[in-house]
C-alpha cells in the first residue's frame, strides 16, 4: 500500500496487530486450505441485545485430498447453529479458537465443521450457507446488551464481505472502513434498519479522502472484498437505542475564527481512555493554531473517531486534514502524543508537500505542546541507528524503513531549525504563511529554507545540506543560490530603507522555483527602478506632498514592470498636482480650485494616481469654466440690454426664455459651478444674438409646409378628376353622342354626357 498518496498522516504502532491464531493444540498451516468467498450477514436488533447472523460462502478445498469437512468461522457464543448444502442440513461439529493473543486477549470465535455426506475432491468448490443466532452477552470485543450493541463482527477471511444490518432509528457509530451500501434492500428498509458494508476495511479507512474509492465500495465492487488474512475480527460496530449507553464526546472549543465542534465517536469500553484523550485534545487545538500562527482551516467540526481497522495496518493515529477527521487506537503506549500529533495534522497536512515536512512539523508541534499538557514524548533515540539518509529521501528512494529513525530526525530538524532563525518568534512567522487557503500553497522544503533566511537573514545553507539535502547533488545548486541571494538581498535592503518591503512576485516566483537563472537581471532591473522611485519621493517632497503608499503597496504584490508603471503614474500625477497648485496659489484656502488640490493630495498619499490626476485636472478645467462664465454672463447681459424685438425676432423667441437661462447662471456662478454657468450663459446669448435668423429660419420652415401642402391638394384633386373621366369612359363602351340608358334596377335613368 502506498502511503505516500495518502494526504493522511500516519504514527506507527509499537504495539504488533491482530494475528489470527490456530485452535488449541493445532499447527499453524503455511497457507489457507479452504480459501473461500463469503457474504456474511448481521441484523442487529439492538433493543434487546441480539443479533441473527447468515453467512453464504463458496468455498474450495485447497488441502491437496479429499476433505469430507469443511469449516465455518461464526461469532463466540453463537447458538441455533445450522449449516446446509442444496437445502441439506449438515452434521456440525463446534469448538472454540482463540485469536489476537499476541495483544493479550482471550475472545473465543466458533469454528464450526461441517461434514459432507460424500468427500470432497481436491481443488473442488463447494456452497454452503450457514445460520445461527448470538445471544446477549460480554466479552472482550463483544459486549451485546438491550438498548446497546457493541461488537466486532467475525468474516471468513480473504474474499469476505461483511453486511450489518442496523436499525435506522438508533444512533450507530462503525469504526472506519465500513460504507452504508449504496442501493438497499427492500426487505432491510422495509423493517427498519439500514445496511451497511464492510470489506477491505483498512484500505476503506486509508482512502477516507477518495470519493471514487468509497463509491465503488458503497457499490459493492468486489475489489473491495477483504483481501489480507490480518484478522478475524473484520468490522466493529456500535448501535444505541438506550441513549444512556451512547458513546460520544462533544464540546466547543474557542478558536481564532470562533468556535468550532469537537467531537469524539468511541466505543463504550474504552470511556476512560476517550475521556482522556478528549480532554488533551480540548487543550491541545488552541496551543496548536497558535503554533503555527494560522486558522483552523476546515470547517465547523474537528472529528475524533475510534478506529480499531487501523490497528491492522500498524498504525496508532491516521488524520484527514482536508476533512478535519483524527483516527485514534487504544493501547497504543503513547496514546497521548499520538492524539496531540494526530490534530497537529490539522495544520500540517495537504499544506505541505513532502512526508518529512508534514510528520516533521506534527513531532515538532507535538513536542512544544505536550509537555504543556503534562505529557511526555516518547525518546526516539533516532541518532543510535546510525543512519545518515537525508530527510528528503524519506518515502523517496532512502532503504530505511525504521519510523523511530524518521520520525525522530524529522522532529529533531524543526527543533534546529527554529533555533537558526531566530527563535519561536520567528518560527512562528514563518508557519503563518502556510495556510492551505493560501494560493502559494502546498509548500516544499525548498520554500522553509527561503523563508527562514527572510524572517532572520541567517545563512541557511549548513542545516539543509547537513539534514535535508543530499550533499552530493545539492551542493553546487545551493551555492548558485548563494550567489543570487548576495544580490538580491543588497536590492532589498536599500529597498528597505526607502520603506518597500518584500520581494516583487516575478521575483519572487523565480526564487520559490530555484531558477535563478533570470533573477540576476530581475535585480538590476529593480535597482533601476528604485532609482526611479527614489527621483520621485524627492520631487514629492519638495513639492510638499505627503509620501504615496503607490508603490509600496505595489513593490511585494505585482512584478517589476507593474510597479514600474506605478511609479511613472505617481511621476505623472505629481506634475499635474504642481502645475495645478500654481494656479491656485493666490486663491483663498476655501476656494473650490484649493479644495480639490487638496482632495487630488489626499488621492496621491492613498497611491489612488488616476484620481489624484483627474481631480488636479479637474480643478483647472474648474477655473477656466468659471472664469469663461464671467465673462459669457457679461457678454449675455449686454446683448439683453441691446435687444430689440421685431417681427422676425418674436418668431425665433417662441418657446425660449434667455432672461431664465441668464438668472440660473448668475446663480450657478455664484456657487462656483462654472461648467454650469458657462453654459446657461452661452445659451441665453445664443437665444437673443439669433433670435431673427431663427425667426427667419422658422418662416422659411413654415412657407416650405405650406407650398407642400398645397401641391399636394393638387396632386390629389387631378388623380380624382382623372379616375371620374376614366370611369365614364369604360361605361360608354366607346359609344358616341347623346346616350340615355336605364339603371341597373330599371327604376331610374341615367344620362350620360356626350363624349366625343
Amino acid at each position: 500500500m502506498n502511503l505516500r498518496r495518502l494526504v493522511a498522516a500516519i504514527t506507527v504502532v509499537c504495539v504488533a496487530p491482530f494475528v489470527a491464531g490456530t485452535p488449541a493444540g493445532a499447527s499453524a498451516a503455511p497457507s489457507n486450505p479452504f480459501p473461500s468467498a463469503s457474504d456474511t450477514y448481521y441484523r442487529l436488533d439492538v433493543p434487546n441485545g441480539t443479533m441473527s447472523v447468515t453467512v453464504e460462502l463458496t468455498i474450495q478445498n485447497a488441502t491437496g485430498k479429499e476433505a469430507t469437512t469443511l469449516p465455518v468461522y461464526a461469532m463466540p457464543g453463537a447458538t441455533n447453529v445450522v449449516v446446509m448444502r442444496d437445502g441439506v442440513v449438515l452434521p456440525t461439529a463446534t469448538s472454540n479458537a482463540v485469536f489476537g493473543q499476541a495483544q493479550g486477549t482471550k475472545e473465543k470465535v466458533v469454528l464450526v465443521a461441517a461434514t459432507l455426506p460424500a468427500p470432497v475432491k481436491a481443488n473442488v468448490k463447494t456452497d454452503l450457507v450457514a445460520t445461527y443466532t448470538v445471544p446477549a452477552q460480554k466479552g472482550d470485543y463483544l459486549r451485546l446488551q438491550p438498548g446497546a450493541i457493541e461488537t466486532a463482527f467475525i468474516g471468513q477471511g480473504p474474499g469476505s464481505f461483511v453486511f450489518v444490518d442496523v436499525p435506522s432509528a438508533a444512533e450507530t457509530y462503525f469504526d472506519p472502513g465500513c460504507l452504508k451500501v449504496s442501493d438497499q434492500p427492500k426487505d432491510v428498509t422495509s423493517a427498519g434498519l439500514e445496511r451497511w458494508v464492510c470489506g477491505d476495511v483498512a484500505v476503506i479507512a486509508l482512502n477516507s479522502d477518495k470519493p471514487d474509492v468509497l463509491k465503488r465500495c458503497a457499490d459493492l465492487d468486489d475489489k473491495c472484498r477483504q483481501r489480507e488474512s490480518i484478522s478475524t475480527f473484520s468490522a466493529f460496530v456500535q448501535s444505541i437505542t438506550d441513549q444512556s449507553l451512547r458513546g460520544r464526546l462533544e464540546t466547543e472549543i474557542p478558536l481564532l475564527e470562533g468556535n468550532k465542534t469537537l467531537a469524539f465517536g468511541y466505543f463504550r469500553r474504552d470511556q476512560a481512555w476517550a475521556e482522556k484523550q478528549f480532554a488533551i485534545a480540548k487543550q491541545a487545538l488552541p496551543k496548536l493554531e497558535a503554533l503555527f500562527g494560522f486558522p483552523y482551516p476546515n470547517g465547523g467540526t474537528i472529528s475524533m473517531r475510534q478506529s480499531h481497522n487501523i490497528e491492522q495496518v500498524g498504525a496508532a493515529g491516521i488524520a484527514f486534514p482536508d476533512e478535519g477527521i483524527v483516527l485514534l487506537t487504544p493501547d497504543t503506549g503513547f496514546d497521548a502524543e499520538v492524539t496531540v500529533h494526530e490534530l497537529a495534522h490539522q495544520w500540517a497536512g495537504a499544506n505541505l508537500t513532502d512526508g518529512w515536512l508534514w510528520e516533521g512539523l506534527a513531532e515538532y508541534a507535538t513536542r512544544k505542546v505536550a509537555p504543556a499538557l503534562g505529557i511526555t514524548p516518547i525518546d526516539r533515540r533516532w541518532q543510535s541507528f546510525g543512519h545518515k539518509d537525508p530527510l528528503m529521501t524519506w518515502y523517496n528512494g532512502s532503504l530505511v524503513y525504521n519510523p523511530d529513525y524518521w520520525y525522530g530526525k524529522a522532529g529533531a530538524f524543526w527543533t534546529a531549525y527554529e533555533s537558526a532563525i531566530g527563535g519561536p518568534e520567528h518560527m512562528v512567522k514563518v508557519l503563518a504563511q502556510t495556510s492551505p487557503r493560501n494560493p502559494r500553497s502546498p509548500y516544499d522544503g525548498r520554500w522553509f529554507m527561503d523563508a527562514g533566511e527572510r524572517v532572520s537573514t541567517a545563512n541557511l545553507d549548513s542545516l539543509f545540506l547537513e539534514w535535508v539535502f543530499n550533499p552530493a547533488t545539492a551542493a553546487s545548486l545551493v551555492q548558485d543560490r548563494r550567489a543570487t541571494y548576495s544580490g538580491l538581498n543588497a536590492m532589498l535592503a536599500r529597498a528597505a530603507e526607502m520603506g518597500l518591503a518584500g520581494t516583487p512576485t516575478d521575483i519572487l516566483d523565480n526564487l520559490d522555483a530555484w531558477s535563478f537563472g533570470p533573477v540576476d537581471a530581475q535585480v538590476a532591473r529593480a535597482s533601476g527602478l528604485l532609482d526611479a522611485y527614489a527621483t520621485v519621493v524627492r520631487l514629492t517632497l519638495e513639492a510638499g506632498l505627503p509620501p504615496s503608499q503607490g508603490v509600496p503597496q505595489s513593490w511585494a504584490t505585482q512584478p517589476l514592470a507593474k510597479t514600474a508603471g506605478v511609479v511613472e503614474e505617481q511621476r505623472q500625477a505629481l506634475k499635474v498636482i504642481q502645475d495645478s497648485s500654481r494656479q491656485f496659489a493666490n486663491d483663498p484656502e476655501d476656494s473650490p480650485g484649493r479644495k480639490q488640490i487638496g482632495q487630488a493630495a489626499e488621492a496621491f498619499a492613498a497611491g489612488d494616481f488616476a484620481e489624484a490626476k483627474r481631480l488636479a485636472t479637474s480643478s483647472l478645467t474648474s477655473a477656466y469654466n468659471q472664469e469663461a462664465a464671467g465673462k459669457m454672463i457679461g457678454l449675455a447681459k449686454k446683448k439683453q440690454g441691446e435687444f430689440r424685438p421685431g417681427f422676425l425676432a418674436r418668431v425665433g423667441m417662441l418657446m425660449r426664455d434667455p432672461s431664465e437661462d441668464l438668472d440660473a447662471a448668475e446663480q450657478a456662478y455664484a456657487a462656483g459651478d462654472g461648467a454650469r454657468a458657462l453654459q446657461l450663459s452661452q445659451s441665453a446669448y445664443d437665444a437673443w444674438d439669433g433670435a431673427e435668423a431663427r425667426g427667419l429660419r422658422i418662416l422659411a420652415i413654415l412657407m416650405g409646409v405650406m407650398c407642400a401642402l398645397s401641391g399636394g391638394v393638387w396632386l390629389l384633386l387631378r388623380r380624382m378628376d382623372r379616375t371620374a373621366q376614366e370611369a365614364v369612359a369604360r361605361a360608354r363602351g366607346g359609344r358616341t353622342g347623346h346616350v340615355i340608358e336605364a339603371s341597373e334596377s330599371r327604376s331610374g335613368w341615367k344620362d350620360w354626357e356626350n363624349i366625343p
